[in-house]
C-alpha cells in the first residue's frame, strides 16, 4: 500500500552523506568485465561487478579515491570529487606482465572449486561460523537503535512545474539536497525505535523491550502496527550466518550456507587494513546471476581465526526480483574476548520501482547495536510476558533529550526533521487531489469507510460486498459496516442487511463481540480473547466455501458455470476465543443452524415416496485447537492476514451433535485436521502446501458432510478445485492436498532472450480422496433418514467417488510484474459427463 501511495508522486531515493557510485568495466576491445572489484581506497566500501560489468554502490566522493582492479588488467585509479559524473566508463588495460592467475573474462572463465585458495578459505569460514555464534550462550540481551527512511528523489524544478506538482507549490520549502544522487530530495516518512533485545536459546524463545519508537510520514493514516509489520517482513533483521535468507519476503541462498561453494563462486581479491587488523577481501557472485542470490565482498582476518570483521552484498544486475532496482546489504562485527562474533552495525538499502517510467521508493534501515550481555548478566523479566514486544504507552511519547542520547550511534544521521515532515503532512492534505488520493487508497486496500476522519467510531462496509451476483438471488445489495474501539475498546458490533433481487428476501448478519482485554481499534486484534454471538440468515452455496475471500465478493460474481447450488441457513452461534502468543489458540462454538430447501437445492428423503422437507435442524458444540508457533500478522479491518507463511499452522477441530438435543435432528461426530506452511527451498522457489483430512462418524444428510471446494470464477483461488463442479463429490471421510510449486524463474531464467522477461513458472498439484459411507450414500440406504442429493442437469452432481479425483495445472507468473495466468486440467473422472476438462486462471498480485 504505502508502494502505490508514493509511486503517485514517483518516488525515489534520500539518504545524507554518501553518493551513488556507479558505472561499467570494460576491456580494450569493449568486452565486459564481471567480478571486477570496485572499491574506495582504504575502505571497505565497494562492490564486484556483475556478469556485464555493471557496479553500483553508495559510498562518500569527498576526498576518496576510486579503484577498479581485475587479475591480468592495469589497475585503474580515479580521484573523486562532488563534481565527478556517474555512471563511469571504465576501460581496463591488459597487463604486460604474465601470471599464473586465470584472466577472469566473459564466456571465457574456467572456474573451478578444486584447488582453489578461495573455496578453501569459505569452508573453514563455514565450519567455524557456529564455534562464534554469540547466541549459542543461553541468555543473551542487546541494545538497539534503528532508523528507517523514505524519500523523493530527483525533485527537480522542472518536476515541480509540472501539472500535479503545481497543486503542491509548498513543497519547496521542504526541498533539500541529497549527497546520494546529487539531486534536490523531499524526505517523506522517518521511523526511530530504540529497544533491547532478549535472547534465550533452551526454550528458544525472543522478547524485544522498547523503550522509544517515533514515526511520521505520508503512510500514518494507516494503523502503525499494520505499516510496522509490512516494513518488518520486507527489511527485516538478517542472520547471514543463517542456511538461507529471508529478506522482501524473498529466501536467498547465503555465503555461508553449507552448500554455498555450490550456488556461488569466490575470488581472492585483495588485502586491506581494518580496524588495526589485516584482512583479506574474498568476493563471491552467484553462478547464476538470475537466481536468488548475492554478489558482495567479506572481510575477514588474515590469520588462524578467518574472523569476519565486515561485509558487503548487493543483488546481482539481472536477478529476477520484481520492483527492486538496486539493494545493498552491509554488516559489521567486532570480536569479543571470548571470540564471539558481535554485530554492531546493519544496513539494508533498497530502491524500489514500480515500472521504468516512474521514479522509484527508496528505503534504508540501519540498526546500531550496543552492550551486549551474556546469561547471568541477562535480565529475565521480559521472559515473564506472553508478548513479543513488551511495549508501554509512554514509549510512544519520548522527547528529544532522550533521542539524542541514541542519535549520537548514527554519526551520518540524515532524514529530515520529524516536526518538518508532519508540517509538510498538514500542508499536503489541504489539498484536494492529494487528500482524496489518500482516501481512494485507503479505501482500497482496507474495503471500509470511516464516518469519521479520525479515531471513527464506524465503519461502513466491506465496499466490494455491496452489489454481487448469485444464481439464486440475482443481484445481491448489501449494506452495514462494523464498530471500533473508539465507540467501546471491550464491545464491539457488526452487522449487515442483505436484499437479493430475484428471490425478493431480506437477509441480515449480526455480530456482537466482548473482549475481556481492550482493544486500540479493531474487534480482531490479536491476540484474541473474547466471547461473541452471532446471528445470520443468509444464502448457503454448496461446495463454494471459500477460505480466503467473502462469499459475496463481487469479483466472484463472473461465473464459468450457473451458480444454481444455493440455499438458505439460519446460524446462531455462542464463540469463546482464546488465543496465546505461543501461537496456540482455543476456540469453543455453541452453534444452532437451520438448513432450508430452495428451488435449486430440495430436500427430499430418500424413502419410497421422496418426501420433501423443509430444513434440517442441527444444534452442535465444537471445539478447535490452532496452533501456528512465531505467527506474525498484518492487520486489516474485517481480517488478519499472516506474514510468516513459511511457518507451519495446525488445526484441529471436533464437532458433536446429539439427536433430540436442542432440536438436533441427527447424531454425529466430526474431526478435522489441517497443516499448512509456505516451504522455502532456495534456489529452486519455495511450495505452498495444504493438507487437510476429516471423518464424519453418524448417519448424516449432504448439508452436514464433506463437499470439496470448487472454483467456478476465472481466479486462481487457494484451496479450491478449478475443474470441479459444486456437489460433484460428497464424502463422510476425506484426504485433501494443494500443493504449488512456485520455481522463481528456476527455468525460463536460463533461455535467452525469455530471461529478459523475468517471468517465472508455476506448477499445481490438487486432490482430494475419500468415500462414503453406505449409511450415508442414498443411492444404497433408502431408510429414509437421510436426504437424495440435489440434481443440476446442467453440470455433474453426487457422483460416486471410488477413487482420487486429481488436477493439475501449470502457469506463468510475474507477466508486467502484476499477472499470473495458469491452465488446469482434470486428470482423474475425465468421462464424467458436463465437466471441465481444462480451466485457464487468472490472477492480478504484487510480489517481490
Amino acid at each position: 500500500m504505502i508502494l502505490l501511495l508514493l509511486s503517485v508522486f514517483g518516488i525515489a531515493e534520500s539518504h545524507a552523506q554518501v553518493v551513488r557510485i556507479s558505472g561499467t568495466v570494460r576491456d580494450k576491445d569493449g568486452n565486459a568485465l564481471p567480478y571486477t572489484t570496485v572499491r574506495l581506497e582504504g575502505t571497505t566500501t565497494g562492490c564486484t561487478t556483475d556478469n556485464k560489468g555493471n557496479f553500483s554502490f553508495n559510498g562518500k566522493t569527498e576526498g576518496q579515491t576510486l579503484v577498479i582492479s581485475s587479475v591480468g588488467y592495469e589497475e585503474f585509479v580515479l580521484k573523486l570529487s562532488k563534481n565527478t559524473v556517474f555512471p563511469l566508463n571504465v576501460v581496463l588495460m591488459t597487463a604486460n606482465y604474465s601470471i599464473d592467475e586465470v584472466i577472469i573474462r566473459p564466456e571465457k572463465e574456467k572456474y573451478s572449486n578444486r584447488e582453489n585458495p578461495a573455496v578453501r578459505l569459505i569452508e573453514e569460514i563455514i565450519s567455524n561460523k557456529n564455534a562464534q555464534n554469540p547466541f549459542n550462550n543461553d541468555y543473551v540481551s542487546r541494545k538497539r537503535y534503528e532508523t528507517f527512511v523514505l524519500a523523493l528523489d530527483n525533485f527537480t524544478d522542472e518536476k515541480q512545474q509540472q501539472p500535479l506538482f503545481r497543486k503542491f507549490p509548498f513543497l519547496k520549502d521542504y526541498i533539500d539536497t541529497s549527497l546520494v544522487s546529487g539531486k534536490p530530495i523531499l524526505n517523506i516518512s522517518t521511523r526511530e525505535l530504540a529497544a533491547t533485545d532478549y535472547y534465550s536459546l533452551k526454550p528458544k524463545r525472543e522478547k524485544q523491550v522498547v523503550h522509544g519508537r517515533e514515526w511520521t510520514g505520508i503512510e500514518d493514516f494507516l494503523p502503525d502496527e499494520q505499516v510496522r509489520a509490512a516494513l518488518e517482513a520486507t527489511l527485516c533483521d538478517v542472520d547471514l550466518f543463517h542456511e538461507k535468507i529471508i529478506i522482501l519476503r524473498k529466501e536467498f541462498v547465503s555465503p555461508f550456507a553449507e552448500y554455498a561453494t555450490l550456488y556461488y563462486k569466490y575470488y581472492l581479491m585483495d588485502t586491506l587494513t581494518i580496524d588495526g587488523e589485516k584482512c583479506i577481501d574474498l568476493a563471491f557472485v552467484p553462478r547464476n546471476p538470475q537466481s536468488l542470490g548475492f554478489t558482495g565482498h567479506i572481510y575477514v582476518t588474515d590469520d588462524s581465526s578467518h574472523f569476519v570483521k565486515w561485509i558487503q552484498m548487493n543483488i546481482p544486475y539481472e536477478i529476477n526480483l520484481n520492483f527492486v532496482e538496486y539493494m545493498n546489504l552491509e554488516q559489521k562485527f567486532n570480536r569479543d574476548s571470548l571470540n564471539h562474533r558481535i554485530l554492531v552495525y546493519e544496513s539494508i538499502t533498497a530502491e524500489l520501482k514500480f515500472y521504468d517510467f516512474i521514479d522509484g521508493v527508496y528505503g534504508r534501515r540501519e540498526v546500531f547495536y550496543s552492550n551486549y550481555r551474556f546469561n547471568d548478566l541477562v535480565d529475565r523479566e521480559p521472559f515473564k510476558y506472553q508478548e513479543h514486544v513488551i511495549e508501554s504507552k509512554e514509549s510512544r511519547e519520548r522527547d528529544d533529550e532522550f533521542w539524542s542520547e541514541y542519535r549520537k550511534m548514527d554519526e551520518n544521521r540524515g532524514g529530515g526533521k520529524a516536526v518538518d515532515i508532519k508540517e509538510m503532512i498538514a500542508q499536503l492534505r489541504k489539498v484536494p487531489i492529494y487528500y482524496w488520493t489518500e482516501q481512494f487508497i485507503n479505501l482500497l486496500f482496507s474495503g471500509f469507510i470511516p464516518v469519521k476522519e479520525e479515531n471513527t467510531p464506524f465503519y461502513i462496509g466491506p465496499v466490494n460486498t455491496m452489489a454481487s451476483y448469485n444464481g439464486l438471488e440475482g443481484l445481491r445489495l448489501k449494506l452495514g459496516g462494523m464498530t471500533t474501539a473508539h465507540l467501546n475498546p471491550y464491545l464491539f458490533g457488526t452487522g449487515y442487511l442483505i436484499y437479493g433481487v430475484r428471490d425478493d428476501r431480506f437477509k441480515y448478519y449480526g455480530r456482537l463481540e466482548y473482549s475481556f482485554k481492550p482493544k486500540k481499534e479493531q474487534w480482531n486484534e490479536f491476540p484474541t480473547h473474547s466471547l461473541r454471538l452471532q446471528l445470520e440468515n443468509d444464502i448457503y452455496q454448496y461446495g463454494q466455501q471459500y477460505i480466503y475471500t467473502n462469499k459475496d465478493n463481487a469479483m466472484l460474481s463472473l461465473k464459468r458455470l450457473p451458480d444454481n447450488m444455493v440455499g438458505y441457513i439460519r446460524r446462531n452461534e455462542l464463540i469463546y476465543t482464546r488465543e496465546r502468543h505461543s501461537g496456540l489458540s482455543l476456540t469453543a462454538t455453541l452453534r444452532n443452524r437451520k438448513n432450508e430447501a430452495t428451488q435449486f437445492i430440495p430436500m427430499l428423503r430418500n424413502d419410497a415416496l421422496n418426501n420433501p422437507v423443509k430444513e434440517i435442524e442441527q444444534t452442535e458444540f465444537e471445539l478447535g485447537l490452532r496452533y501456528a508457533p512465531g505467527e506474525k500478522f498484518i492487520q486489516n479491518k474485517w481480517n488478519r492476514r499472516s506474514i510468516t507463511p513459511e511457518l507451519p499452522v495446525f488445526t484441529l477441530n471436533g464437532t458433536v451433535s446429539k439427536r433430540g438435543l436442542f432440536g438436533s435432528d441427527f447424531s454425529f461426530v466430526r474431526t478435522d485436521f489441517s497443516y499448512r506452511q509456505c516451504i522455502m527451498a532456495a534456489p529452486v522457489g519455495y511450495f505452498n502446501v495444504m493438507l487437510s483430512a476429516g471423518r464424519i462418524w453418524g448417519q448424516v444428510p449432504y448439508p452436514i458432510l464433506f463437499i470439496p471446494n470448487a472454483n467456478l470464477s476465472y481466479t486462481i483461488r487457494e484451496e479450491t478445485f478449478e475443474t470441479m463442479t459444486p456437489m460433484e463429490f460428497v464424502m463422510d471421510k476425506h484426504l485433501t492436498w494443494d500443493v504449488a510449486w512456485h520455481m522463481n524463474g528456476l527455468i525460463l531464467n536460463r533461455i535467452p532472450a525469455v530471461k529478459y522477461l523475468k517471468l517465472r513458472e508455476a506448477l499445481y498439484f490438487r486432490g482430494v480422496w475419500g468415500g462414503l459411507d453406505d449409511r450415508n450414500n442414498p443411492l444404497k440406504d433408502k431408510s429414509g433418514n437421510i436426504l437424495i442429493f440435489p440434481t443440476d442437469y446442467s453440470k455433474a452432481t453426487g457422483t460416486e467417488i471410488n477413487g482420487p479425483f486429481m488436477e493439475v495445472g501449470a502457469g506463468i507468473e510475474n507477466i508486467f510484474k502484476l499477472v499470473s495466468i495458469a491452465g488446469f486440467h482434470r486428470i482423474t473422472y475425465k468421462n464424467t459427463p458436463d465437466v471441465d476438462l481444462w480451466g485457464v486462471r487468472i490472477a492480478i498480485h504484487l510480489q517481490y
